[in-house]
């Protein structure tokens, strides 16, 4: 057994070669923030079939998150028979190791690389697709730990609550944490009072959640955040996928009238701004779990640089809504040639350098860059972070008219404030967390250099 393989449960390394019927041959961890992992099935014939495999360890620990795998699998196996709908097929699932075996799908994910012309196509394949999905009359469905919202507001509010978790209120309370509290009661506040159609969404979709090849969609893939709900909410993640993927040369709005004239719904602009800030308010809100408790075979790099990123279009998406450009905060001065400890610049470069290019294995390889990134950005958090601290801790003394000893102290009472938070306060407020977003962006630069071009759309 490959140290790959000891760090997969070696039991279920034996359960998937007795449903495949074949040797597990090799076994690769793939550089993305859900664990996946790629196999190779090696028959006595000699061929050679590779699978992708999906494991949840929280499962496996007998701690069940509501968007779990076992959900997750029962709506792939559902999705097999409708050929309109590609999906990548699942082989078998295993309550006892929270395993699923899925098909390796042909293809790529990274659309924003390819040609435009490809990009146009396959845009235009996947709105056909997900209107297909659209129509499916959610009434005959009777999948697993799937909730039908009974009212209007529920389309929001069923998904606010799926991210609930008593774990999450054990966590030191950082600035994510704080604009997480307003993006709930925002949520709350502007939360729609109509819906046009009840339809099954896939959650977190576009760009980089679907496979293609050949100007096609081969496979619509991670179905994790699946539910039923309001199909703008489908156009808001589709809005924040591009950003993250860009693969529509900056507009949405053609995609977006391919994808309401094919599923016969009224697109409502205001409604998927709101969606898209959903989606953000949901990830500010979960992100810190894996940032402040990483587990060392995490992607804690990618996930520092995501949380950054996330709360700063968190930002816009709500600043979108209420048609306010980004305020005029102050910035950090954090000059091109840092001033820089030798310590932490030896660090970044033995890592770099002498450690990264000899590493065979992705994964790893890719965690040793990860590794320099931290240390690069730890160094600006050394030089700049009191001043980050403090812009935030009188930010906040400004906001409640009070002052606090300490910004830890100054966080939890705003918090607390924020739970009750009238709309009439939204624009204030959302100026200084604003601003907190900006710097900590600044302050995680080498970790979010990959987004660094990244921008939303347009869409009319």
């Amino acid at each position: 057994m490959t140290a790959e393989q000891a760090a997969f449960p070696s039991a279920a390394v034996a359960w998937i070669e007795q449903q495949l019927g074949g040797r597990v041959a090799a076994l690769e961890r793939m550089v993305v923030r859900r664990e996946a992992w790629r196999a190779d099935i090696e028959r006595g014939d000699g061929s050679v079939q590779p699978v992708f495999l999906r494991i949840d360890r929280e499962l496996a620990a007998g701690r069940p998150y509501p968007r779990n795998l076992a959900r997750e699998s029962a709506l792939i196996r559902h999705l097999a028979g409708h050929d309109d709908i590609p999906t990548q097929q699942l082989h078998a699932w295993s309550p006892e190791h929270c395993v699923a075996i899925q098909s390796f799908e042909p293809g790529r994910a990274d659309l924003n690389n390819a040609s435009r012309a490809e990009q146009h196509d396959v845009m235009l394949h996947f709105m056909e697709i997900m209107a297909a999905m659209h129509r499916l009359d959610v009434r005959t469905m009777d999948l697993p730990q799937f909730e039908m919202p009974a009212t209007p507001e529920d389309h929001s509010l069923l998904e606010l609550r799926a991210v609930d978790d008593p774990r999450f209120a054990k966590l030191p309370v950082d600035s994510s944490a704080v604009l997480g509290a307003f993006g709930r009661r925002w949520l709350l506040n502007q939360v729609p009072r109509t819906v046009e159609r009840t339809v099954l969404l896939q959650g977190d979709t576009g760009p980089g959640n679907f496979m293609f090849e050949n100007h096609r969609v081969t496979a619509v893939v991670d179905w994790e955040w699946a539910h039923y709900g309001d199909p703008m909410e489908d156009i808001g993640n589709l809005w924040l996928r591009d950003f993250f993927t860009p693969s529509c040369a900056g507009d949405l709005t053609p995609y977006v009238r391919h994808y309401a004239a094919r599923a016969g719904i009224s697109v409502d602009r205001q409604k998927a701004i709101y969606y898209l800030a959903h989606q953000m308010v949901r990830s500010v809100i979960t992100i810190p779990a894996l940032v402040q408790r990483p587990d060392w075979k995490s992607t804690v790099a990618l996930n520092l640089g995501y949380q950054a990123v996330c709360d700063l279009v968190c930002c816009e998406a709500i600043g979108m809504y209420h048609g306010m450009p980004e305020p005029d905060n102050e910035l950090l001065d954090i000059p091109e040639r840092e001033p820089a400890g030798e310590l932490y610049e030896v660090l970044a470069k033995q890592l770099e350098r002498g450690i990264a290019p000899h590493v065979q294995d992705a994964f790893a390889r890719a965690t040793a860059e990860g590794a320099a990134r931290i240390v690069r950005y730890l160094e600006r958090r050394h030089l700049h972070g009191a001043q980050a601290d403090a812009l935030e801790h009188s930010g906040i003394d400004t906001l409640l008219g009070t002052r606090h000893r300490d910004l830890t102290s100054a966080r939890l009472d705003m918090k607390h404030a924020l739970a009750q938070m009238p709309p009439g306060r939204e624009p204030v407020v959302l100026r200084h967390l604003w601003g907190v977003a900006r710097r900590n962006m600044q302050l995680m630069g080498p970790l979010v250099e990959r987004w660094s071009e990244c921008r939303l759309a347009r869409l009319d």
